[in-house]
């Protein structure tokens, strides 16, 4: 009978040791998961060139423009194509211009270039936004532009954002 109970002293000892050892290594792979890097990101809806857009003074918003990850009304430069464009903006987009076989067309203070159907420029106007020089002069440097995986990003002080896709740039 003593060595019986030793057997089972042994056994549930070696079980809840199992059991510990299991849940140690289930919350450290929780650990690793939660520290991994998340590209910030930032989605812009409605009319951006407005006295009161506050998108300027957001720190998100450089960050995600620097990291490759805005969206304006849920259009990507260089991933979106014209029928997505013509979905977000509508099909009444007025044409502003051509050039190097890109198409420009405007709508409320937008610009989009299009080329072989695909969204290969966004230009947003800023002249009417309140203190548009001084938020984007916080935040970016003087001609500063920003050369992300797929895109460049320029800023033109108290007049516009210009994010152009690197493969017309390319071609």
């Amino acid at each position: 009978m003593n060595q019986f109970s030793k057997i089972m002293l042994a056994t549930s000892l070696s079980a809840t040791m199992m059991l510990g050892a299991v849940t140690v290594t289930q919350s450290d792979d929780s650990a690793q998961a939660a520290t991994q890097y998340q590209k910030p990101y930032y989605t812009y809806k409605g009319v951006f060139n407005y006295q009161d857009n506050n998108a300027l003074r957001d720190k998100t918003f450089y960050n995600a423009l620097k990291n490759d990850n805005f969206k304006y009304e849920n259009l990507k430069v260089g991933e979106s194509t014209q029928e997505d464009v013509e979905n977000a903006l509508g099909s009444n987009l007025k044409k502003y211009y051509q050039e190097k076989g890109i198409t420009y067309y405007e709508r409320n203070d937008i610009i989009v270039g299009i080329k072989d159907g695909k969204l290969v420029d966004l230009t947003l106007l800023v002249d009417k936004v309140k203190n548009s020089s001084q938020d984007m002069a916080s935040h970016v440097k003087k001609g500063e532009v920003y050369d992300t995986d797929s895109t460049y990003v320029a800023f033109y002080r108290g007049n516009s954002i210009v994010i152009k896709s690197k493969t017309i740039s390319q071609k």
